[in-house]
């Protein structure tokens, strides 16, 4: 098996494992282009109608011609489009005539054109109450939250894109304006794209009452969370509405028996790690720290869980982490990396005691296996 670089482990001691975005929301997944963005680089929008194509010679060249109903953003004076005016992208294009369309264009020599993106009326509505990129957050996201589950497609994915980059601390300025009935409907429609099962979850969090708590239990606890895409969210949610009681649930349930799946775990993790950040003082930092110990247990995560211990300052494990060291199961040498990495940073840490310790086993970790020891050390240093 290929075996990672040791800066893997010096970066999952640092900042945490998986890494994500500090300014994109914690469950949404990669942020996708947004058309307010397309919309702001490119220098003209119009919307335009389709007319007709044109074919190439031997399958080359061609044309397509639009006609503009208006403009959305584009320079003044001789590029300026009006209504009527005609638009040619030097491209056969299969279209139906009157189609309406979105029409990207940067401004070169002439207009450079994208791609033509198919308008329904619906998307044309949507696009033209599109909130000002200016306008105060709580009122942008309160209009995109209204289109999440759009029949059209368009619409929804750029719903989505939005509340993609925005940071969780902004999406708690909505908590009184989320559809809390229709979240929990979106919650459990098989017609829900999984990928958005997370923001929903940790949506229903923000806004929930008791009642929601225990709906959102009975999503982690389903069979069905050991597939789980959004597992992660609906987590997090949960927590936010019932505390270190429902950490205790969690703990039970799913952090506890070894019959958990690795991605069930993963998802938990992941929860565990966005209330450390974002949860503010809703649950204790050592009881956070309890539950992400019990992660060591497991050798699908015990890599993980030392990083995000190191990265939370927990030099509690050190006995601990000297026991798996080499130990079945846990003999590999992605583990025996974050390890050594761990008592690396303990070894710099501003408790004496824990400093002392962990210069210990360091010591004790070099007559075992000095290649790693000096490798986390020079790594660590180099940081």
């Amino acid at each position: 098996m290929r075996e990672r670089p040791l800066f893997v482990c010096v970066l999952l001691l640092l900042v945490g494992w998986p890494m994500r975005e500090a300014q994109a929301c914690p469950f949404c997944g990669p942020p996708q282009t947004r058309l307010s963005e397309r919309l702001s680089k490119n220098d003209v929008t119009v919307i335009a109608e389709f007319l007709e194509s044109t074919p190439g010679k031997n399958g080359f060249g061609g044309n397509a011609r639009f006609r503009t109903i208006e403009r959305l953003r584009g320079p003044e004076g001789k590029l300026t489009f009006l209504k009527g005016d005609s638009i040619v992208l030097p491209r056969e294009l299969n279209g139906v005539r009157g189609q309406r369309c979105l029409l990207f264009g940067r401004k070169e020599d002439e207009i450079t054109w994208e791609s033509p993106v198919p308008l329904s009326d619906e998307a044309e509505r949507y696009l033209r109450k599109f909130p000002a990129t200016d306008d105060p957050v709580t009122k942008r996201l309160e209009y995109f939250v209204e289109h999440l589950e759009s029949a059209d497609a368009l619409i929804a994915m750029d719903s989505m894109a939005e509340f993609a980059v925005v940071p969780y601390s902004e999406v708690t300025t909505l908590a009184a304006k989320l559809p809390r009935e229709k979240l929990r409907i979106w919650l459990t429609d098989e017609q829900t794209i999984p990928q958005r099962l997370g923001l929903y979850g940790m949506m229903l969090g923000l806004c929930g009452t008791a009642e929601d708590a225990e709906f959102l239990r009975s999503m982690i606890e389903s069979p069905k969370s050991e597939f789980p895409l959004g597992l992660d969210g609906i987590t997090f949610g949960y927590l936010l509405l019932t505390k270190s009681d429902g950490l205790d649930v969690i703990d039970r349930s799913k952090l506890q028996p070894p019959t958990t799946k690795p991605e069930e775990l993963s998802s938990i993790m992941a929860a565990l790690r966005v209330m450390w950040t974002d949860g503010g003082d809703r649950i204790p930092r050592e009881r956070l720290r309890q539950s992400m110990r019990l992660c060591l247990n497991r050798p699908e995560t015990a890599e993980r869980a030392i990083g995000d211990l190191a990265r939370w300052k927990d030099w509690s494990i050190q006995d601990r982490l000297m026991s798996l060291y080499g130990a079945k199961d846990f003999d590999d040498s992605h583990t025996r990396k974050a390890i050594a990495c761990y008592f690396v940073t303990a070894s710099k840490s501003k408790s004496s005691e824990a400093k002392l310790q962990a210069r210990k086993n360091l010591d004790k970790l070099r007559e075992r296996d000095p290649n790693v020891v000096k490798a986390a050390e020079r790594m660590l240093q180099s940081e």
